[in-house]
């Protein structure tokens, strides 16, 4: 029975081939987003999970406040694990994590050749890490390669970069300032779904000197000093509530003698380690997913899978007046109606099963042969075989989309009454023709409702990318500075660079916008006394201010000539002005470092910018002079032939920097990597807006191109009584620009409201204009009625006398 029904189903398709091919195409399209989609998802909600331990482990993070000062961070201090593993015994283990920074590593051939490259995913960890966080090993032994100091564990792709095919254990590679270490191990890379992103890590995490040797009050200080990450391991279920309780004790030995200085507490907070991609909103995080963004993205690919059933559904429900006859007979020959229900299901599956063929074929080159990955900077891959989960998701979702296909159809075509069906006088029924326009309309609807909010999401990005910010980004050439060496040359490099026409200005700065800043507790005079204050600073060199395209408002700039404009004098932005209380009078007022002696005095007041990405308001900040002329050096240069002038300012730099490659990027392109995850959304939501048109496009091609071939008679009518081409087009076409209309006034205040939502976490929003509305409006309407017109158009131009002849 079932290879009956198979083959008769192949006759249908082959019969009705345009039909066919037109439900394929979609359903095709919408498991290719399904199997793109489980990728997608599985990468995303599998963070961390790698980890055989990843439901005992824990990342400890504290809220740290004080008078003036309010941190919620992931950094921990170093100091405080030991001490929580000796006084807790439920914290079965730790370990730490420091970060190094980005260096230079090099490795001398047994030839003499050099290698040298920038590396920046270095940690130093503690000696048990592999006991706690497990990896594949290629070389070395797991218990052993990070103990005792001068050892060096590296990843696969390292290994291959430095020694090519050599074994690795053994070679020894050297990092900045000599310090020589032996490679231990080689493990494998970690996956792309962790927050961990180490590529070398170091042995031996030694303690803060200036800690160990102070006296109580110093070493309690420490703690309010974090400056690493701490990983708990807990036992099986084990409840965070247990760990607050006991935390007070903790608190008075680390934290508490520093914390009655400063008026300060420390919440603790343990997070699980595979809850912190998408909950945490910490301060020196590593950077973390948005689950909103993955809601979206799996709302839209269901809407899109949805669409193409929708097709389905119509095509199939319209073209049931041509299988009346087909299922009257088989009615009389004494089949059920769940017979006919089961054969009308099987034709759906079959075709959704075709079309998942495709849909592979699909994947492949979206995945593999488009920069679809680069796009949304990931690695997704169709790796059937060593991914069930895939496999298994995809049989599933086609399994689902044909039965969802299908089951509308089975229940209506079979339902058709027996003596019409062999009559041939059924023309379909109200229902099904009010079932079809609703589809219709929640078609366009979800269609509109994509493009609008692709739409906005444009112009929101677009509008912070060309937002004034405050300050000059444009044509800015940023170096960092790589040792102290080059930094004691400074002020010879500046004089060189200054000697091209094309460089206006050059200045260093610990402190880019867009790449960071640190922070301080000052003293700061208030209205009665001086009070503690937490604010960004800036540590720059000589001409920071006009080589910024700064505004200074009130006061003057440093005077580099002048000793005492060295660190003592201090220019504050108008916010941290503002919020000081110091008005229109910030100048002159006193700044004192925490554990200064010296009181300093505020200079000038810049005009805010946005120093920080446009998600983020304005902050409080201090600018300060400072003599090491180290971090990063700005070289603002002219917008014309940049070519030869960077190869100049490479030549210079190389001079006097022989040792490191010459490296540098502009300001404006890192300023705009801080919107990379909103581009990345943007990206996907516009692809997923283009499918979500195509295959609105493909059902409306068959659903109009059946409905001009059932009523060709009626056209040919109307011709033969003098209508013209344009009159039978119009008439034909209306219903559909109703059914659109319909869909526009139901998409416009969905998007406005998930819009308004989403622009709600920029602190700096686009004014949205009545017409980013209405141009996917009219785009669509254009679109629906060029696909229905066409269809109309033909069938008015055909002889009116084949239409007649045929009914």
């Amino acid at each position: 029975m079932l290879r009956n029904h198979l083959i008769f189903a192949l006759r249908l398709f082959l019969k009705d081939s345009v039909y066919s091919v037109l439900n394929i195409l979609g359903l095709a399209l919408g498991i290719t987003v399904g199997i793109i989609l489980l990728l997608f998802l599985q990468g995303e909600l599998t963070y961390d999970q790698h980890f055989a331990k990843h439901k005992q482990i824990y990342r400890f993070t504290n809220h740290l406040k004080a008078d003036g000062a309010d941190f919620n961070t992931a950094n921990t201090p170093r100091e405080l694990a030991p001490i929580l593993k000796a006084d807790l015994p439920e914290v079965l283990e730790y370990v730490r994590f420091l970060g190094y920074g980005e260096s230079m590593v090099e490795y001398k051939t047994q030839d003499g050749v050099l290698k040298q490259f920038y590396e920046d995913k270095i940690w130093r960890a503690d000696s048990n890490m592999f006991s706690m966080f497990d990896h594949t090993f290629f070389e070395g032994d797991p218990k052993s390669c990070l103990e005792g100091p001068g050892k060096v564990v590296i990843t696969k792709t390292i290994a291959q970069k430095y020694f090519g095919d050599e074994e690795a254990v053994g070679k020894l590679l050297i990092f900045p300032e000599g310090d020589t270490r032996k490679v231990t191990a080689v493990i494998s890379d970690l996956p792309d779904n962790t927050h961990l992103k180490y590529e070398i890590l170091l042995s031996h995490i030694a303690p803060r000197d200036w800690i160990e040797e102070g006296d109580a009050t110093r070493k309690s200080e420490g703690f309010w000093n974090p400056n690493g990450y701490t990983y708990l391991l807990m036992p099986v279920d084990y409840d965070p509530n247990t760990f607050y309780d006991k935390f007070p004790p903790i608190f008075d030995k680390t934290f508490g003698l520093f914390a009655k200085r400063i008026n300060g507490t420390v919440t603790p907070k343990l997070q699980p380690i595979a809850d912190i991609h998408f909950n945490s909103d910490l301060s020196g995080d590593e950077p973390v997913g948005n689950i909103n963004y993955v809601y979206t993205f799996a709302i839209v690919g269901i809407f899109i899978i949805i669409l193409a059933c929708i097709n389905y559904m119509n095509m199939a429900t319209a073209r049931s007046v041509v299988r009346t006859g087909e299922m009257g007979i088989r009615k009389v020959l004494g089949f059920s109606k769940a017979e006919l229900f089961r054969n009308v299901m099987l034709e759906a599956i079959l075709i959704a099963f075709i079309a998942m063929l495709i849909a592979i074929v699909l994947s492949y080159v979206v995945l593999e042969l488009t920069p679809f990955n680069s796009w949304i900077d990931k690695n997704l891959s169709l790796n059937f075989l060593s991914n069930p989960f895939l496999t298994i998701g995809m049989f599933t979702i086609t399994l689902l989309v044909g039965v969802l296909s299908g089951i509308y159809p089975a229940l209506y075509i079979p339902s058709v009454p027996v003596v019409q069906a062999l009559k041939g006088t059924f023309t379909g029924d109200k229902s099904g023709t009010l079932l079809r326009k609703g589809l219709i309309v929640f078609q366009f609807v979800i269609s509109l409702f994509v493009i609008i909010c692709t739409v906005l999401m444009d112009k929101q990005i677009e509008y912070m990318q060309h937002k004034e910010l405050g300050f000059a980004k444009d044509n800015v050439l940023v170096i960092e500075v790589k040792d102290t060496v080059t930094a004691n040359h400074m002020d010879a490099i500046r004089t060189e660079l200054r000697k091209n026409p094309n460089i206006l200005s050059a200045a260093t700065g610990y402190g880019t916008p867009g790449m960071g800043f640190g922070g301080q507790v000052l003293w700061v005079e208030r209205d009665t006394a001086m009070a503690q204050q937490s604010m960004t600073m800036i540590w720059s060199g000589p001409d920071y201010i006009e080589t910024m395209g700064i505004e200074l408002v009130d006061g003057r700039d440093f005077n580099p000539d002048s000793e005492a404009e060295y660190v003592m004098k201090f220019i504050v932005n108008e916010t941290g002005a503002r919020e000081l209380g110091w008005g229109d009078n910030a100048v002159g007022k006193k700044v004192k470092y925490f554990h200064g002696e010296t009181f300093g005095e505020v200079i000038g007041v810049v005009k805010d910018f946005n120093f920080e990405s446009l998600h983020n308001k304005i902050e409080p900040l201090f600018i300060v002079l400072d003599e090491s002329d180290g971090g990063r050096i700005h070289i603002r240069i002219k917008g014309e032939d940049m070519k030869a002038t960077i190869a100049d300012i490479e030549e210079i730099w190389t001079g006097f920097d022989p040792n490191h490659p010459f490296e540098y990027t502009f300001l404006d392109q890192e300023f705009a990597k801080q919107y990379r995850a909103d581009q990345i959304q943007l990206k996907l939501i516009s692809t997923l807006s283009y499918i979500c048109i195509i295959v609105s496009i493909l059902g409306l091609i068959g659903l109009s191109a059946f409905t001009a071939s059932r009523k060709a008679k009626e056209i040919s009518i109307r011709k033969v009584l003098g209508a013209s081409s344009a009159t039978i087009v119009l008439l034909f076409s209306k219903d559909y620009v109703k059914l659109i209309l319909i869909a526009f006034v139901i998409s416009v205040p969905l998007a406005n409201y998930i819009i308004v939502e989403w622009t709600s976490k920029f602190a700096y929003q686009m004014s949205i204009q009545w017409f980013y509305f209405v141009l996917p409006g009219v785009l669509v309407l254009t679109l629906g009625l060029l696909t229905v017109g066409a269809q109309s158009l033909r069938s008015a131009r055909a002889n009116p006398v084949e239409g007649l002849r045929r009914e």
